[in-house]
């Protein structure tokens, strides 16, 4: 049988959009349909009060039998506006991504510096994990109150992420198994349904509200129909409260059972992608096989939370049976039987696209400071993990100088060393720096660690610089918004000292940036979207011509490099080669507005720094680390192209 291609980052993204527009579709069939049978009702109740009789409605119009169309103009308003208002305050309140449902859930962040060896085991797969995947490291929470064996992964993108896990799942698995269950949960992270789940949160809470109101209504209509008895007073008022009340509480719950229908389709579907995606991220069927079996004898995974339903749809395995939501997730014997009976050609089309490309594992342990692929390759590359990647990512972290590694764990120092990444890379430079600038920047506890770490920079390779930063991301996330605001206006402050531009540096704060916020708070802060190439022609240009200089010293080299980019953009965007030094505020400014670009965009500005540094077909480690800051800066996750050592077996 012919295997399907794997979908890299790109064609995954679209495919979520596509199932977001279908999902739209359903729901607004759904909503449609809420509002048809309460018209009807109404209409009815309305002909029915009249006794048959012609009555006015407000305009004046005299209405006869079931066509209203004043009822009509209220109904579909008043669900609109409920509805619409309910599921809004719902997306509002999960603006934060990831953290925002994990904590929805009672999900506690796990302490980067933690010395429990199973919060430790379950942080150093993750990290390895994010490292493999090339995307910062998420928000790490586990359920503390949970016993049963589950977990999901939340945000709307790949900076804002979060994973969660209970209790039981640390406990109760071993390494492997664990590993299995969190690539399952990285999978749903680049497969781009994060974002597609949170937004089913919100449309079935607008959905649910109006079942909401209508028990509002059945309780003061008891409450005012009892009142009235005891006074003998007439209670056609509570009566009808009480009908109209018993009707949006029937109807409301009748929408969100459809509703919750159309999520178990859409979450069944991505379960057997993600378990897919999980073993040919990690080449170990018997790690989630072995999860999964797990939770079997643990009352399949099922949470104690009351928002447990909300989360359905996102976990790992079912979490509640009840009548809304037995059906989120595929039964335990056919997922287990599936992932036994890998090799995946055995899985039909829809289930095998999982993520890979042939750069990770292909480039892995090459020896030497140079790598030979091609662009296409590098686009290949987005958002996939391999067995290969993963066994890279685990040497990264264990070739990191043990005082670097310890410090990505804590705030304070892993906020000193994230000062000393940005800082020059050549000793020389850095020390001077160090020795000089530093001083009217920092206070004195933070030069005294600064000087501490900065002895054990000089055994950093240079491709493990910026995945020990994207390390630190879990202890930067822990600063308060003023000790977040300071560190950044110090980054600032650093990356100013050489009085040179470095794309480099620019892309690194993007990126701590989004460690602190998250996506979500950036785009609130910078609202305008750039959806055409022809707005950001001169943007292209600042960013390629800066990658070009980095990447070249010889100007004939360099006017090649930009050609390759001019070529492959040929059509879209009109570049301008920028050979004289480009103002610090002008880079900043044009990394951040292509990062608030579409995803096809973003897509050809990578792919045109690909073929940019590729001209030669090869990628220095430093080109290739620039290349890869330059894609997480504007939300592309790309994998290492080095490993530490040579011996790594593929």
């Amino acid at each position: 049988a012919v295997q399907p291609m794997a979908m890299n980052f790109f064609e995954h993204q679209e495919k979520a959009r596509r199932s977001t527009g279908r999902l739209v579709i359903l729901f607004a069939l759904a909503v449609g349909a809420i509002i048809a049978i309460l018209y009807f009702f109404f209409a009815c109740l309305l002909v029915f009060k009249s006794g048959g009789e012609s009555f006015s409605n407000m305009d004046g119009y005299r209405v006869i039998g079931l066509w209203q169309p004043m009822t009509l103009l209220y109904v579909v308003g008043g669900t609109l506006l409920c509805g619409g208002l309910a599921c809004l305050i719902k997306i509002v309140s999960l603006s934060d991504g990831g953290s925002a449902v994990a904590e929805m859930v009672g999900a506690v962040r796990v302490n980067p510096a933690t010395s429990d060896p199973q919060e430790r085991k379950y942080i150093n797969v993750v990290e390895e994990m994010a490292i493999a995947s090339g995307v910062p490291v998420p928000a790490i929470y586990i359920m503390q109150d949970e016993i049963n064996i589950n977990a999901f992964a939340a945000g709307y993108t790949v900076q804002d992420a979060a994973v969660a896990v209970t209790r039981g799942c640390i406990d109760s698995l071993d390494r492997d198994e664990l590993q299995g269950v969190v690539a399952h949960e990285f999978s749903h992270i680049l497969n781009g349904d994060m974002s597609l789940n949170i937004r089913l949160i919100g449309v079935l809470a607008g959905i649910l509200f109006i079942a909401v109101i209508g028990r509002i209504l059945l309780e003061v209509g008891a409450r005012s129909g009892g009142r009235r008895s005891r006074s003998k007073e007439g209670g056609g008022g509570a009566a009808a409260l009480l009908a109209i009340g018993l009707a949006l509480f029937l109807v409301g719950y009748i929408g969100y059972f459809f509703g919750s229908l159309i999520k178990a389709a859409v979450s069944r579907q991505r379960e057997f992608l993600a378990d897919a995606s999980a073993v040919q991220f990690t080449r170990n069927p018997e790690g989630i096989g072995g999860a999964l079996r797990q939770i079997g004898g643990y009352a399949d995974g099922e949470l104690e939370t009351k928002r447990a339903t909300e989360v359905s749809h996102m976990c790992f395995s079912s979490v509640v049976n009840s009548f809304f939501s037995f059906k989120t997730h595929p039964p335990l014997p056919e997922r287990i039987s599936r992932i036994e009976n890998l090799p995946l050609d055995d899985i039909g089309p829809g289930e095998a696209q999982a993520s890979g490309a042939p750069l990770a594992a292909g480039a892995a342990g090459l020896a030497g400071g140079t790598i030979r692929t091609s662009a296409a390759d590098v686009i290949a590359s987005t958002g996939s993990v391999t067995e290969a990647g993963v066994e890279k990512a685990i040497h990264i972290v264990a070739s990191l100088p043990a005082g670097l590694a310890e410090a990505a764990q804590h705030p304070f120092s892993a906020v000193v060393l994230v000062y000393l990444l940005v800082l020059p890379e050549d000793k020389k430079e850095r020390r001077k720096l160090v020795r000089t600038g530093l001083a009217d920047i920092l206070g004195q506890d933070e030069l005294g660690e600064l000087h501490r770490l900065e002895k054990l920079m000089p055994r950093l390779d240079g491709h493990a610089r910026l995945p020990l930063l994207e390390m630190c991301a879990p202890a930067l996330r822990n600063l308060t918004e003023d000790q977040a605001r300071d560190f950044i206006d110090k980054i600032e402050r650093i990356v100013k000292l050489d009085n040179e531009v470095d794309l480099r540096e620019f892309c690194y704060i993007t990126m701590i940036e989004f460690c602190l916020y998250g996506r979500g708070r950036l785009r609130r802060k910078n609202k305008k979207r750039y959806r055409n190439f022809d707005a950001l022609a001169g943007d292209f240009s600042r960013v390629l011509s800066v990658l070009t200089v980095a990447g070249h010293t010889d100007p004939a080299q360099r006017n090649t490099s930009f050609e390759a980019a001019r070529s492959c953009l040929e059509g879209k965007v009109k570049l301008e080669y920028m050979e004289e030094s480009i103002p610090v505020g002008e880079l900043r400014t044009s990394v951040g507005r292509l990062a608030r670009s579409t995803l096809r965009i973003r897509k050809e500005l990578l792919k045109a720094a690909s073929y940019c540094v590729l001209a030669d077909d090869a990628i220095e480690v430093r080109e290739a680390e620039m290349l890869r800051a330059l894609a997480n800066a504007v939300g592309v996750p790309l994998p290492p192209f080095l490993a530490p050592t040579t011996d790594l077996e593929l």
